[in-house]
């Protein structure tokens, strides 16, 4: 069906995109928009400045090279800036969205037309997320991007080009380093050896600007309060303090269940950024579950993380067959979905992450080849979770509500099912099973 719309029916979803882009750099322009980008600019202020860049706890969670790249945005205003920059937001999603058709086009061939809704399904469907990510022009969707570039360079024996894209984006922010410890367990040692040297080699980078005082003080104090807050016994607390609602990672999706988060914590519906200044009386439809203490919640938690990781873990340990082995491609997906589930701070600008999974799901399913009811069913439910009930349509309270019961974690964790389902149910299929007219892309 989808193959006999009228091409004519392409400039719908192309405009709407378009006037999407536009109304969000008109808002960054009349400064309507603001997001995270004007610390991330005067963090680049500071480095240039030659002051301590975490002065104040600003940005303590980036390490010293995110505060270099930023630094010559400081040449202008943070708002010249940001216009300048947010090209690199709609830039990044069809750099993204172009190298998962070219990793795509082997294992799951399809009609122009139906790789266009495809396409189209699997934006609309992350829309929350690069919405979201928008203001901040784009840069957590660029870091996707770069990850998936280094695949695609590692299938076309490209592994040092490779290997420099996931180390930036590894240096950047810590959570792409699962991808190469992915490459190291598939012994692509080549690609996993290079990504490992360029990650040291962008962290060292801002010591030549800074020199070795300022650096190493810089990392001291980045390293203390990262590990600090990751290994905090209290699962509902982080390295920003007590887990706020909107953190959708898995460590306190599961703190909330297991544990009695008392009025004013942040992982309550009603509480304000300032935890003893809760701005609603108790919300009268916030239940509480079990109540363990924090030291045996975070037993619990770690033991359901690990439960989770290891079973993966022995499930991609082979070696691909070749670089054209499909399930590389639907492995990098699984990765994109653990590491916003393993990041100890998820924010929902991080969850573009869901792209590549969304993207390999829908087109297997408009290339007609039987992905399983179920897991149709779990990106149904997915879709409710994230984009029916979204603030625009609940509203603000009752989207602090549903989202104290972390219901975008669970849709996280349903899309990881169903990635993994296909996965399995499209690899076991015999290698001419697809329909030569789709191999002939109509």
């Amino acid at each position: 069906m989808i193959q006999n719309q009228p091409r004519s029916y392409r400039y719908i979803p192309l405009l709407a995109g378009g006037i999407w882009i536009l109304v969000v750099w008109a808002q960054i322009i009349f400064e309507i928009q603001r997001g995270d980008f004007y610390n991330h600019w005067e963090f680049g202020r500071r480095f240039a400045a030659g002051t301590f860049i975490y002065e104040g706890g600003l940005n303590f969670v980036y390490p010293p090279l995110w505060a270099m790249v930023h630094a010559p945005l400081t040449l202008v205003s943070v708002r010249l800036a940001k216009i300048l920059v947010y090209p690199l937001a709609p830039l990044s999603i069809v750099g993204l969205l172009w190298v998962l058709d070219r990793l795509a086009r082997g294992h799951l061939p399809c009609a122009p037309d139906r790789v266009f809704w495809a396409t189209v399904l699997a934006v609309f469907l992350a829309s929350p997320f690069l919405v979201r990510d928008l203001p901040e022009v784009g840069v957590n969707t660029a870091l996707v991007a770069l990850s998936w570039v280094a695949i695609y360079a590692w299938k076309e024996h490209h592994e040092p080009c490779g290997g420099v894209c996931l180390g930036l984006a590894a240096a950047l922010k810590c959570t792409p380093l699962l991808f190469i410890a992915w490459f190291a367990l598939k012994r692509q040692w080549r690609m996993a050896g290079w990504a490992a040297l360029a990650t040291a080699l962008f962290t060292l980078a801002p010591l030549a600007f800074m020199g070795p005082s300022a650096y190493g003080r810089s990392m001291h104090h980045w390293l203390v309060h990262v590990v600090a807050g990751i290994n905090d016994p209290d699962p509902s607390r982080g390295p920003l303090g007590e887990e706020k609602v909107e953190n959708l990672a898995l460590r306190p999706a599961l703190a909330r269940y297991l544990m009695h988060l008392p009025y004013g914590h942040l992982g309550r519906p009603e509480s304000s950024d300032e935890p003893a200044r809760p701005h609603r009386p108790p919300n009268q439809y916030y239940r509480q579950f079990l109540d363990l203490s924090p030291s045996q919640a975070g037993w619990v938690v770690r033991a359901v993380m690990v439960g989770l990781l290891l079973p993966l873990v022995w499930a991609f340990r082979h070696s691909p067959q070749s670089r054209a082995d499909p399930s590389f491609l639907w492995e990098g997906a699984v990765i994109s979905l653990l590491i916003l589930l393993y990041s100890p701070v998820t924010w929902k600008q991080h969850c573009v992450g869901v792209v590549p999974a969304l993207y390999l799901i829908c087109r297997a399913a408009l290339a007609d080849l039987p992905v399983p009811r179920t897991a149709l069913c779990m990106v149904g439910a997915y879709t409710f979770l994230v984009v029916a009930l979204n603030r625009g349509v609940v509203g603000q309270d009752l989207t602090k509500l549903l989202d104290s019961y972390r219901i975008k974690t669970l849709a996280l964790l349903l899309l990881l099912a169903a990635t993994l389902m296909v996965r399995r149910s499209l690899l076991r299929l015999p290698a001419g099973a697809r329909r030569p007219e789709d191999r002939r892309g109509r």
